[in-house]
């Protein structure tokens, strides 16, 4: 009987994942920032953390990253939009254990959301990772500059995966800071899908921003730090999130058509009345 290729793959994954001890998935647990209708919104979480400094920076080369070291945010758009994320640093204290503020955050935003459970290290995320890219050929399944996909341990087939739709990314700092990011990634058939390009703002403050003009759906966005030097598992960095949506530039645009056209009336009418009082 011939098996395929697959099957072997997951049988692989499910020995594998029975051994790993990796158990944290993907969760948005206080870390949704709420739902746009088309009124102005803005929402701050505090109080995160992210586990290490390079998080973020390592899911950007060649054999992905894991999602353990980095944080999940999450919105929802019911019309279109502008978007602005913001992520700094920021030092706390949770009960007896204090953080330290994250020197370089950087994030990416996706289209989609994780299913609950989810995670690195379940049987078809590491049949779907070695399937896609070779086996054994990745660190993780989180790609902060493209697409990728994850699934929790009930899952069985890759109709069974989260889909993250890769959108943009904003970095703390320069390339001194995040390394060399890889082009592209390489795919089990030989081809390369290129990969996104960091974008950096060049100043290494603990704060980066980005904005973004977005469709209504559910989107994610992927949090982490920024030092591909500082690899360290040990340690939490503090993090604060805030999020603004504001009506699409169409709006905007009308809008201010609206209003220059109420002013040329107003404007007429004077005129007129000028002109009447005259005669």
């Amino acid at each position: 009987m011939k098996t395929s290729k697959l099957t072997l793959t997951l049988q692989a994954a499910l020995f594998l994942g029975a051994l790993s001890t990796a158990s944290a998935h993907i969760s948005y647990s206080n870390r949704h920032f709420g739902t746009y209708s088309g009124t102005d919104l803005t929402s701050t979480i505090t109080n995160q953390n992210v586990s290490g400094e390079h998080g973020w920076a390592d899911a950007t080369d060649a054999n992905l990253g894991d999602t353990h070291k980095t944080r999940a945010f999450r919105f929802s758009l019911t019309t279109n939009a502008w978007v602005t994320l913001s992520f700094q640093g920021l030092a706390y204290t949770a009960g007896t254990t204090s953080f330290s503020a994250l020197a370089l955050p950087a994030f990416s935003l996706y289209w989609g959301v994780a299913a609950p459970s989810t995670h690195d290290g379940s049987p078809i995320s590491i049949a779907w990772r070695d399937d896609t890219y070779g086996t054994n050929a990745t660190e993780g399944s989180l790609n902060a500059l493209g697409d990728w996909k994850i699934g929790s341990s009930t899952g069985t087939t890759f109709a069974d995966l989260s889909s993250f739709t890769y959108i943009g990314n904003a970095a703390d700092g320069s390339s001194a800071n995040y390394g060399t990011p890889a082009p592209s990634l390489t795919l089990t058939d030989g081809s390369n899908v290129p990969n996104g390009t960091i974008n950096g703002d060049g100043n290494a403050d603990g704060v980066v921003s980005g904005s973004f003009y977005l469709s209504a759906g559910d989107y994610s966005v992927f949090v982490g730090g920024a030092n591909y030097a500082g690899v360290n598992t040990n340690t939490s960095y503090g993090i604060q999130g805030t999020f603004t949506a504001v009506p699409e530039p169409s709006t905007w645009a009308l809008l201010t058509v609206s209003l220059a056209m109420v002013g040329l009336v107003i404007r007429a009418k004077r005129k007129k009345a000028v002109q009447s009082v005259q005669l």
